[in-house]
């Protein structure tokens, strides 16, 4: 069991206020569960979704230009050798089946990404993950779950392929091993092909879960600096000052707003931040993610076209993905499948784990959300006071919406009166505190 520790944490959305807030509290619980993310806005989600197809439709004669500019900056590769795929065929982006796309977030150092020197210097050398989040978009476009899986997690790293060369012509194959989950990235990616480290990892993550992924993103630090930067930053309240020297953030207490760097400072800060694990730092992540998707909406960017283009740029800058999904008409119509979500659809869970040494490893509702996602049930998940995670199928086991008693009729005869109990508190409103500040870029500092 976690035994509860000193943890810094983001709450939920304070009422009136978009933005979330860091915050010191006693409860690790609430870094890991998960989020049902606000405001309860579908606008915000369809503009965010639909920022490349208002792009492609609204440039007019520049669209052309536009649209190679994009996509030249997408590297796919067909990685179907790698999975041992015979042709996986385009994404079907139009409602009809689920999709299953494994984001990755590199922590590589080199070029721009060698955010700290020690690419140069020799000290970091390899490919690593250090962010995996699972996005399923179930088959009706209604709801997305985003899964973040702990990079600490011990699990079976099945055999893979992995190319070589200068060209990565010829390829040769690696052991079955037992590690924590993001030596696959390591592994596949022991040459320095990207895509192999990336099906490497798909690989693993579909030998743990048996869900089918239908492809991978692989984004640097230097695309996540990129976008935070595009977007004039974003603005966040802290109920404290965080430092952490070895991620470089430096934030005073209030309301900030942080650059790029200062971002992806805090996506990656642990070891003075709650107790120096991993997990301690998933909440922050999922709420830097919706933090990019809330700002981008206040931007009102539809109006903004050199903004917006700007963006755009920064977003595909240097990004991998398997070849198929990075088609700007592929993303185009995600997107306008999309175009009718509403945030509070969207939920942010992190895999259900327990502590192994430095090391965690599966709980037992892990496979309950494995079989969820497989089959595009609903699911929610609840994490208790010491940190454990609990996940329900609500497609197999829905919540009790009747209470049945028994009162007379009119004829004086026993008759069911069917009464609706009140909503159930949900974890958000539970984990709710006063209301803080506003925090917006009118009134945030540097």
């Amino acid at each position: 069991m976690n035994s509860p520790t000193e943890n810094h944490t983001i709450g939920p959305p304070r009422p009136g206020h978009g933005h979330r807030i860091i915050e010191g509290v006693s409860n690790p619980g609430r870094a890991e569960a998960h989020l049902l993310v606000g405001p309860r806005n579908r606008h915000t989600g369809r503009v965010a979704l639909l920022v490349l197809l208002a792009l492609l439709l609204v440039l007019g004669s520049a669209v052309v230009s536009a649209y190679h500019s994009l996509q030249s900056n997408i590297n796919q590769t067909n990685i179907d050798d790698l999975l041992d795929r015979e042709g996986s065929g385009p994404i079907d982006v139009a409602a009809g089946r689920p999709i299953n796309i494994l984001v990755l977030g590199s922590d590589i150092r080199e070029g721009d990404s060698d955010i700290d020197g020690s690419g140069e210097l020799g000290i970091t050398a390899g490919m690593r993950a250090d962010t995996t989040m699972l996005f399923h978009v179930s088959k009706d476009r209604s709801r997305i779950e985003v899964i973040s899986i702990p990079r600490d997690l011990l699990v079976d790293i099945p055999s893979c392929t992995v190319r070589e060369g200068e060209d990565f012509s010829s390829t040769f194959t690696t052991e079955e091993t037992y590690d924590q989950f993001n030596s696959a990235f390591s592994i596949g990616g022991q040459t320095g092909d990207v895509a192999s480290a990336a099906a490497c990892t798909m690989k693993t993550v579909e030998t743990m879960t048996g869900i089918h992924l239908d492809g991978y993103v692989v984004v640097n630090f230097a695309s996540f600096q990129d976008v935070v930067n595009a977007l004039g930053g974003i603005p966040m309240y802290f109920e404290e000052p965080l430092y952490d020297e070895f991620a470089g953030l430096d934030v005073g207490a209030g309301c900030r707003l942080l650059d790029g760097q200062q971002s992806l400072a805090l996506a990656r800060a642990r070891h003075s931040i709650g107790n120096g694990s991993d997990i301690s730092r998933i909440g922050r992540q999922q709420e830097l993610v919706f933090a990019i998707l809330n700002e981008a909406k206040n931007m009102n960017l539809f109006t903004d076209m050199p903004t917006l283009y700007r963006i755009l740029q920064a977003a595909t800058a240097n990004l991998d993905t398997n070849e198929g999904l990075g088609d700007i008409p592929t993303i185009a119509g995600l997107a306008n499948s999309l175009r009718n979500i509403d945030l509070a659809n969207i939920q942010f869970i992190t895999t259900p784990w327990e502590p192994a040494g430095d090391r965690v490893t599966l709980l037992p509702d892990a496979a309950v959300l494995w079989n969820a996602i497989a089959k595009d049930h609903l699911v929610s998940s609840s994490t208790d006071e010491w940190g454990n995670i609990s996940v329900q199928d609500l497609t197999l086991n829905p919540p009790a919406t009747t209470n049945p008693t028994v009162s007379a009729d009119e004829t004086g005869n026993d008759a069911p009166i069917v009464e609706t109990p009140a909503p159930a508190e949900s974890e958000a409103q539970a984990n709710e505190t006063p209301a803080a500040p506003v925090c917006n870029r009118d009134v945030a500092k540097p």
